[in-house]
C-alpha cells in the first residue's frame, strides 16, 4: 500500500532567543541566549511525517543562498524527498525571528522571502506523485492561491485533504470547503469563524460553523488542554499528555503531520488525533521546531510506558 504524504508548505530559518520574558513593545530584555534552528511550518511538518515513519514529498521553495543550502541537507538528512524544492535565483530563503520565555511560550515574526513565491506550477509538477499519494497536508505561510490549487488538484485524485489555517488569517470559505479536515488553534478559529473560544460550548459552535462551510471534520488544537475534533453529528475531546513543557514551537506543526502519519496508514480519526496529541506532547519537552520532532520509535515508546489506549 502507498503511504505517501505530499506536503505543500512553507521552509524557514529560524533564528531563535531565549529569554526571561517576551518584551511589551518599546521594552528590551537582555540576557537571552540565541541559536539557530531548521523551521517553518511546511518543513516541520514534513520532518514529522518522515520521523513518524512514512514517505513524505515536500513541495516549498528556498533561495539560492546558504540558509538555503542548509534546510536542503537537512530535509535531506531527515529522509524527506524535495524532488520538488525549488530554488529561488530572486528571492532569499524565509526567516523566523522566534523569541521563546522560560514558560515555553513563544512570540514569531516571520519574514517570508522564497515562500510567497511558491506557484500553483510548482505544485503541478508534482503530479506524478499527488496521483498516487494518501494525504495532502498544507498551511497559509505560502500564497493562498497554491493552497487553493493545490487542495483541488489532490479532491481530483480523491486524496484525503488537510488545511492547517496557520498563521491565523481570513480566507474563502470555499478554500475551506476543499480540506476533509481543518485544524485550528483557538486563535485561528476566532479568525475563521469570528467566535471567541473562551469555553468548550465555544469551540464546538464554532467548529460546527466550519462545518457549514463544507469541511468535513474540524479539529482544533487546545495547547496544553489537548485537542477538540467537532463532526456533524459529534464531538470528541482528547486531553494533552502531561509533561513540563521546554518550548512550544512547532508543537502545532508535529501535530498536524503526525495526523497525517496515522490517516496515511488507515486510522481511523480518532485513533489518529490521540496519536497526534501524545507525538505533539512530546515535542515541547524539546527546544527548537524540527529539533524537537520526536521519532515513531519514542512515540510508540511513550505511548506503551504511560499505557496510553489509543
Amino acid at each position: 500500500m502507498n503511504n505517501t504524504i505530499l506536503v505543500a508548505g512553507s521552509i524557514n530559518m529560524d533564528l531563535v532567543i531565549k529569554v526571561r520574558s517576551i518584551p511589551k513593545p518599546g521594552e528590551t530584555v537582555s540576557g537571552g541566549t540565541f541559536y539557530r534552528a531548521y523551521g517553518g511550518k511546511g518543513a516541520n511538518q514534513a520532518v514529522t511525517v518522515s520521523r513518524l515513519g512514512e514517505e513524505c514529498y515536500f513541495i516549498g521553495r528556498v533561495g539560492k543562498d546558504v540558509f538555503g543550502e542548509e534546510l536542503k541537507e537537512n530535509l535531506l538528512k531527515n529522509k524527506v524527498n524535495i524532488d520538488y524544492l525549488v530554488e529561488d535565483k530572486d528571492n532569499p530563503t524565509g526567516i523566523a525571528f522566534i523569541m521563546v520565555d522560560n514558560t515555553g511560550e513563544n512570540s514569531i515574526v516571520v519574514a517570508p522571502g522564497a515562500n510567497s513565491f511558491l506557484s500553483q506550477d510548482n505544485v503541478r509538477r508534482c503530479l506524478p506523485v499527488i496521483s498516487k499519494a494518501r494525504v495532502l497536508l498544507t498551511q497559509l505561510e505560502i500564497p493562498v492561491e497554491t493552497v487553493s490549487f493545490s487542495l483541488e488538484l489532490a479532491k481530483k485524485y480523491d486524496i484525503v485533504t488537510i488545511l492547517n489555517p496557520a498563521p491565523a488569517k481570513e480566507i474563502d470559505p470555499h478554500i475551506l470547503s476543499l480540506a476533509d479536515i481543518v485544524t485550528p488553534n483557538e486563535s485561528e478559529l476566532k479568525t475563521l469563524t469570528g467566535i471567541e473560544p473562551r469555553e468548550e460550548r465555544d469551540v464546538i459552535r464554532a467548529g460546527r460553523k466550519l462545518l457549514e462551510y463544507g469541511v468535513e471534520i474540524v479539529v482544533v488544537t487546545l495547547g496544553s488542554k489537548g485537542a477538540m475534533m467537532i463532526e456533524r453529528d459529534s464531538e470528541l475531546y482528547v486531553p494533552a499528555i502531561k509533561v513540563s513543557a521546554v518550548d512550544t514551537t512547532g508543537a502545532g506543526d508535529v501535530f498536524n503531520g503526525a495526523l497525517a502519519v496515522r490517516l496515511a496508514d488507515g486510522d481511523p480519526v480518532e485513533r489518529a488525533l490521540k496519536y497526534a496529541v501524545v507525538s505533539a506532547g512530546i515535542s515541547v519537552t524539546r527546544r527548537g521546531a524540527q529539533d524537537s520532532i520526536p521519532t515513531m520509535e519514542e512515540v510508540d515508546q511513550f505511548i506503551r510506558e504511560e499505557m496510553i489506549e489509543l
